[in-house]
């Protein structure tokens, strides 16, 4: 996805890949380094684009974050997921109810799983052991 912004100094940045924002302490001015995923470098930026570019990022997320939460509706969630809710109290409920012989067995099954998972690995790419 691409995300240009223009900074008031004429730069366009492409915000969909932003990482950071560290303000530059070696320098007498304030200025900033803008991190972006995959350059080598950080982008010098003066106050006023790192001003201008704050404000964009807080704008960006407080609409994704209001969009979500107005078009979200909790009764019609709950309503939608009532046969998931059911299958998971019949689920629930049938692991309360357990046999210790039957919970045993499949305590047992998954430590095969687990052995057979990690045999088929390399070395230092094991799931669930530690060789």
């Amino acid at each position: 996805m691409n995300n240009p912004v223009e900074l008031p100094s004429g730069k366009i940045l492409n915000i969909a890949r932003f990482v950071a924002l560290i303000p530059n302490t070696d320098t007498c001015n304030i200025s900033y380094d803008l991190i972006l995923e995959g350059y080598s470098s950080p982008i010098y930026l003066e106050a006023l684009d790192a001003n201008a570019l704050k404000q964009i990022l807080q704008l960006e997320k407080d609409n994704k974050n209001t969009k979500t939460y107005l078009d979200w509706d909790k009764d019609e969630q709950l309503r939608k997921n009532q046969k998931a809710i059911a299958l998971l109290a019949k689920r629930i409920e049938r692991h309360q109810n357990m046999s210790e012989e039957e919970s045993k067995e499949r305590e047992e099954l998954f430590e095969e799983f687990k052995q057979r998972i990690d045999s088929e690995r390399l070395p230092g790419q094991k799931l669930y052991s530690q060789s």
